[in-house]
């Protein structure tokens, strides 16, 4: 699992990473993509200048101009599109990650105090303090005594535990998750 030795802070960072890896890798690509629209351009006018002036009209230069500006935004095309696409969109983006940093924080505030009035609600029940507090389960195993019948009752209270442990676990290992995002 690559992604597990990566360190990020959200998905923002982990694109960034990915636009700064890639652009050198797709130099040649876009040599490519340069020469093609070069050989385009030239061919397209040449065969407009062509048709006017087989057809001996005047040859209309501003419609000539298209392939050209095609061309040189191909050319330039780490500096002129992304440049400008990346102008744009920073201020969005960078908008937008500080309301998730805001509303991450409020959660995380949130999910504390749900998490303490859940604990709390749970100790003032006999039936579930065992639950949530080692002491008080290990105080219901005492009660129980050592007898082959309590000691059934005893593998059951261990299991309901394991279970509840376990789901506690895997929300928290989900609200992991969804703060990594």
């Amino acid at each position: 699992m690559i992604l597990l030795a990566i360190d990020f802070d959200n998905l923002h960072q982990i694109l960034r990473d990915l636009y700064t890896d890639m652009m050198p890798l797709c130099s040649n690509m876009a040599g490519i993509a340069k020469g093609i629209a070069g050989l385009g351009a030239l061919f397209y006018v040449a065969s407009r200048v062509w048709q006017s002036l087989a057809r001996a009209e005047l040859i209309d230069v501003y419609p000539l101009l298209r392939p050209f500006a095609i061309g040189l935004c191909i050319m330039f095309f780490p500096t002129f599109v992304l440049g400008t696409i990346n102008a744009v969109m920073s201020p969005v983006v960078k908008g937008c990650g500080q309301m998730l940093e805001t509303q991450t924080f409020d959660m995380n505030k949130y999910r504390e105090q749900k998490d303490k009035l859940e604990y709390e609600a749970m100790m003032r029940n006999p039936e579930t303090a065992c639950l949530v507090n080692h002491e008080e389960f290990d105080k219901r195993l005492d009660e129980l005594g050592w007898s082959p019948s309590d000691m059934v009752t005893m593998a059951g209270m261990w299991v309901e535990r394991g279970i509840y442990d376990m789901k506690k676990t895997k929300t928290n290992i989900g609200q992991i998750f969804v703060n990594l995002q």
